[in-house]
């Protein structure tokens, strides 16, 4: 019959295991080191993986290509602080709730008609993921020119608050 094991006894490791163990740990980062650390850090490859992996360009930020790009104008949008005046609304709220059921790759676009400054709150959620683009159009402009707020894909739910930095329609796809 066997002897029942003592849990309060510290667990004991033999002199040669404990060599063995703490080798094979050594050995594992010293190939850390040459196959990856080295060829990335210092650009030192010794076995030709850290080229073929990509890592040798790292080390030294003037061999990476950069793209030096003209800065472009931005149309800003200046949000005016909040008062009395600026929260009461002419128009009452509303509140709208709407279900959709989508086909698996099929979508649907929920839009709403927005003045400057007017303020939508919004929440969804999904039974699957889904791709979303939150994105809005100017009022009158023919030109298919829009602006992306965010876009994400694998979403199950999403939930805030919109005010309006132009007139026109506003919402995601």
């Amino acid at each position: 019959m066997s002897k029942p094991l003592d849990s309060s006894a510290p667990y004991k490791v033999s002199t040669p295991t404990l060599i063995k163990v703490s080798g094979a740990a050594v050995l594992g980062a010293a190939v850390i080191l040459v196959l990856f650390v080295l060829p990335a850090e210092r650009g030192i490859d010794l076995t030709g993986a850290g080229k073929a992996m990509g890592l040798t360009p790292m080390a030294n930020a003037e061999d990476v290509e950069t793209v030096e790009e003209t800065p472009t104008e931005a149309e800003v949008y200046v949000v005016p602080p909040q008062t009395r005046a600026s929260i009461v609304k002419a128009t009452p709220m509303r509140s709208d709730e709407q279900t959709l059921t989508l086909a698996p790759h099929s979508g649907a676009e929920i839009k709403a008609h927005m003045k400057t400054g007017d303020h939508f709150i919004y929440s969804w959620t999904s039974t699957a993921p889904v791709k979303a683009d939150m994105h809005a159009e100017k009022k009158g402009d023919t030109s298919g020119d829009f602006t992306q707020y965010w876009k994400d894909k694998g979403l199950t739910k999403d939930q805030g608050a919109l005010i309006a930095p132009f007139e026109g329609t506003h919402g995601w796809y």
